[in-house]
C-alpha cells in the first residue's frame, strides 16, 4: 500500500444532493465558470510547486522551492506572494531541517504534514501552529508516518505506511482506526468537518484488494468500487455527505484509476472515457458539489459536466493546468501548472472565479 501512496502523490450555493451532483443528460447545463490565474510565488524568490490544500480564505499549503535549498520543502501561503518555509525537526542538519511536506490546512492556518527525524531517520507526522512545529509522536517505530488532513475543529487524520495503520488525532489523543472485516491495513487521506475520516482499507490479509472507506465514530464502512474493480480510495467529503476519490478500472491495486463520486451506495465514474492506461482522481469537493482533480491534466466538475481547466483560464497565461488538488466554498482552486517550454517544472497557482 505504501507503493500505491507514492504513486498517488506523484499524480492529490446550496448543498448539492447526489441526484443533482450527476446531472441527467436532458438537464440544462450552466455555463462553466472561468478563472483568473495567480502564481503562488513570493517576492523573495520562493516558488510554490504543489499546493496540496486550500482553506476558506484561499490560503494554501504544500511544497515549494526556497532560495538556497536543493529540494522542495513544506510551505504555508497566506497570500500568493507570501510563502513561509515550514521547517522540520532537526535544526542541526540543514538537509533534514528542510525535509518537510505539507498536506493539509484548516481555517486557522494550522498545517499538517511530515518532517524527517533521526535515530533512525524516519518520516514523522507533524503539525505547524503559528509556524511552530510539533511532532505528534504517533507510531514512533514506523518509518513513514504522515499527517494528511486537518479540519477546523483541529482533528487530524493520517497513516503509518509501514504498519498499515490509519489514525485520528484529537485532543492530544490518538485513535487507531480498524480496517474493514477481513483486512489488516488501512490508510487515511482526508477528514470531514464533523470528524469523519476518509481513506481506504484492505479486505484481505495480503492487501490484494482494498476499498474506499469512511470511519464514522471509529467504525469503518466500505463505499465500494466500480464494477470489476477490487480497489478504490476516498479523498474528501462535503457537508452533504458526498464523497469523492478514485476507483480502479477492471483490476486491483495497480490497475488504472478513474475519478469517482461515492454517494447513496453508488459509485459513479466521472471520466469513463479517460482511457485504460491513464489514471485520474477526484481530489476535493466543496459545499456546492463542485469537484476538482487530475487525470490528463487538471479539471473541474460542476452541474454534471467535467471541464478541462486549461479551457477556463486566459489563453495568454501560456500555462497548462496539470492537476487540481483543492477547492474551497468560494470556488477558489489550488492547482499545479506547467509552462509547455519546461514541463518538468511544476508551478503552484491559485485559480479564482472571474465574476466579470
Amino acid at each position: 500500500m505504501r507503493n500505491r501512496m507514492a504513486r498517488a502523490l506523484a499524480l492529490l450555493a446550496a448543498p448539492l444532493a447526489y441526484a443533482t451532483a450527476v446531472a441527467p443528460a436532458h438537464a440544462a447545463v450552466a455555463a462553466p465558470v472561468h478563472y483568473k490565474v495567480t502564481m503562488i510565488k513570493a517576492t523573495g524568490g520562493a516558488t510554490g510547486n504543489i499546493p496540496y490544500a486550500i482553506n476558506a480564505a484561499g490560503h494554501t499549503a504544500g511544497l515549494a522551492s526556497f532560495p538556497g535549498q536543493g529540494s522542495q520543502s513544506a510551505y504555508l501561503g497566506t497570500s500568493p506572494t507570501q510563502l513561509t518555509n515550514l521547517l522540520g525537526i532537526v535544526s542541526s542538519d540543514p538537509s533534514l531541517l528542510n525535509a518537510t511536506a505539507a498536506y493539509g490546512i484548516n481555517s486557522s492556518d494550522t498545517v499538517v504534514g511530515t518532517a524527517y527525524n533521526t535515530l533512525p531517520i524516519r518520516q514523522a507526522p507533524v503539525v505547524w501552529r503559528n509556524g511552530k512545529l510539533t511532532d505528534l509522536g504517533i507510531l514512533p517505530a514506523d518509518g513513514y508516518v504522515q499527517a494528511r488532513a486537518i479540519n477546523d475543529a483541529g482533528q487530524i487524520a493520517g497513516s503509518g505506511l509501514d504498519s498499515g495503520k490509519a489514525w485520528l488525532y484529537q485532543n492530544g489523543q490518538t485513535t487507531f482506526l480498524p480496517p474493514l472485516p477481513g483486512g489488516n491495513a488501512a490508510e487515511a487521506f482526508g477528514i470531514s468537518a464533523d470528524g469523519q475520516v476518509l481513506g481506504l482499507s484492505s479486505t484481505s490479509h495480503d492487501t490484494s484488494q482494498a476499498f474506499a472507506t469512511v470511519w464514522r465514530n471509529g467504525t469503518p464502512t466500505s463505499l465500494g468500487s466500480l464494477p470489476g474493480s477490487t480497489w478504490s480510495e476516498a479523498h474528501a467529503m462535503n457537508s452533504s455527505g458526498v464523497v469523492v476519490g478514485a476507483a480502479g478500472v477492471d483490476g486491483g491495486e495497480f490497475a488504472p484509476r478513474h475519478p469517482v463520486i461515492f454517494s447513496g451506495g453508488k459509485v459513479v465514474d466521472l471520466w469513463p472515457d479517460l482511457g485504460g492506461s491513464t489514471s485520474g482522481a477526484a481530489q476535493a469537493i466543496n459545499k456546492a458539489g463542485t469537484i476538482v482533480g487530475d487525470g490528463r491534466g487538471g479539471w473541474v466538475y460542476s452541474n454534471g459536466v467535467r471541464t478541462d481547466l486549461d479551457t477556463l483560464i486566459p489563453p495568454d497565461t501560456g500555462l497548462r493546468i496539470s492537476a487540481a488538488y483543492g477547492i474551497n466554498d468560494a470556488g477558489q482552486i489550488a492547482a499545479t501548472a506547467v509552462d509547455p517550454s519546461n514541463r518538468h517544472n511544476r508551478l503552484a497557482v491559485l485559480l479564482t472565479p472571474d465574476t466579470n
